[in-house]
């Protein structure tokens, strides 16, 4: 099984994607700070002097099917703050403000307030004001019992450039810090393979450690904001990679400049039990499970190689699980896997 057979095709969405970028632009006047392949917006906070407003959107796409089945939808919606909270630490930005977006056919109370008590939740672990918001009921656009949940947040980055991964050099050296699972990519493909299984959400996860299937595929998306903060104020951090869809490779090249090229070790890190069960069940291609899944990796720290080792234990310390990944050379820009 393939990602587009699950109706995804991610080479076309990039298609779609690189199309835009004229009209993009032309909206943007000299306060836009222009960060090639960007998780976040940039651009100079009218009349603050030296702080830069950051900005990312996303949606929690259709984990939130499995998170309704399990009525957790409070907790996938959670997921979706962590989420864009990360795409702005990747720049070195700090959250401030988020606002939703909560859309059925027709309006469920229960469920749109279990939603935004997850959004809450969240904001308030990743110190952001939940601003506002938009609910909005549309019959035809909508399937019945389905929600649509995005947002949108900002962020600040004070007194310093923002991360664009224009330090990355070749010897660099890359650190894997773990996921506890799919965070919010590969649903549609993930779904898929449950569907055709033979096995249900809350039987257990085959080669697991006795979680069932549903909890495995809701584990959080995790914010990695606090062990990193101290490191990227200190300058001690060249790029961050947050890894969402495209995977490990797809994302981690959005950081690399001209020039420079990473070299990711296959088999540097043991994948969780979920991803081995969803390849074997799905009979799914290792090409395309790098593609739609994170593997087991949610964020790429890019270092110097004489930090390497003692951000590695310093980021240990502070509650992660850190791996060699691999480092960058030069080359043609890309990201080469190594067997």
């Amino acid at each position: 099984m393939r990602y587009r057979d699950a109706g995804v095709d991610v080479s076309r969405a990039d298609a779609v994607k690189a199309a835009l970028g004229r009209a993009v632009r032309a909206t943007w006047g000299l306060s836009v700070r222009p960060i090639p392949g960007g998780f976040a917006g940039v651009m100079a906070w009218p009349g603050s002097g030296a702080t830069l407003m950051a900005a990312t959107m996303d949606g929690v796409g259709t984990k939130l099917h499995v998170a309704l089945a399990a009525e957790r939808v409070g907790d996938a919606a959670a997921d979706l703050v962590y989420h864009c909270a990360n795409d702005l630490l990747v720049h070195g930005a700090r959250p401030v403000a988020f606002l939703d977006y909560v859309a059925q056919a027709r309006l469920d109370p229960g469920v749109v307030r279990a939603v935004v008590e997850g959004l809450s939740r969240a904001c308030r672990e990743v110190g952001a004001a939940l601003l506002g918001g938009e609910t909005a009921e549309m019959p035809d656009t909508y399937v019945e019992d389905v929600v649509d949940v995005a947002g949108c947040m900002i962020g600040a980055i004070e007194g310093r450039e923002p991360l664009d991964g224009g330090a990355v050099a070749a010897g660099d050296v890359l650190l894997g810090l773990a996921s506890l699972g799919l965070h919010t990519n590969g649903y549609s493909l993930a779904r898929r393979v449950l569907a055709g299984s033979g096995l249900g959400p809350g039987d257990p996860l085959p080669g697991g450690s006795g979680e069932t299937i549903v909890d495995a595929l809701l584990a959080p998306h995790r914010w990695y904001g606090p062990a990193l903060w101290t490191a990227i104020e200190r300058g001690r951090v060249h790029a961050l990679a947050h890894v969402t869809g495209g995977g490990i490779a797809g994302n981690l090249v959005r950081v690399l400049p001209e020039g420079r090229r990473a070299r990711v070790r296959a088999r540097a890190w043991r994948r969780p039990p979920v991803f081995a069960w969803l390849m074997a069940a799905g009979a799914i291609p290792e090409d395309d499970a790098r593609e739609a899944f994170n593997l087991g990796i949610g964020m790429v720290v890019v270092c110097s190689p004489e930090e390497g080792a003692a951000l590695a234990d310093e980021l240990a310390r502070a509650g992660e699980s850190v791996v060699s990944l691999g480092e960058v050379v030069a080359g043609e820009r890309g990201v080469e896997w190594v067997e």
